[in-house]
């Protein structure tokens, strides 16, 4: 009897060793896949070339967004314009004098930013990033100047 269930015991233990062994056998054929260095290579390649063309996408879309600005900037500047001429003769003259000089001013700034969103256009890499501060930083300019520039309307 002993005997007997020994046998079982070993049968038993055989077959489980026999059956794990198996789905052992059976996941590494499924994990065996070949990855080839061109595999990789290619995925790289297109990895790259799809963070190329979002870059460049965020690159025109803030171009864009920067030329609508300096438009909206021309037509604020032009209003102003056209407001000083309308009350030239309500004007003292200390007050026309200090509003040239703050649309001279303005006139500057917005031709630096123009010149930092032309420089943006060829810019690539740590290039860029260095060049859209110096944009950001052109645009916050022009709209302080604007804003004196406008100071000199409100009573």
């Amino acid at each position: 009897m002993k005997r007997k269930s020994l046998l079982i015991l070993l049968a038993s233990f055989f077959s489980l060793a026999l059956l794990f062994a198996c789905g052992d056998q059976k996941e590494a054929e499924k994990s065996d896949t070949k990855v080839t260095y061109e595999d990789v290579k290619k995925e790289s390649k297109e990895a790259m070339e799809t963070a190329k063309e979002y870059t460049q996408e965020k690159k025109e879309e803030y171009l864009r967004q920067m030329r609508t600005k300096l438009d909206e900037f021309d037509k604020e500047m032009q209003a102003l314009q056209s407001k000083a001429a309308s009350k030239a003769t309500e004007l003292k003259d200390e007050s026309k004098a200090e509003f040239e000089q703050s649309m001279e001013a303005l006139a500057k700034k917005k031709q630096a930013a123009a010149e930092k969103i032309d420089e943006l256009k060829n810019a690539s890499g740590n290039a860029w990033d260095d060049i859209k501060t110096g944009a950001d930083s052109a645009m916050d300019e022009l709209n302080k100047s604007l804003e004196q520039a406008r100071s000199h309307f409100k009573s």
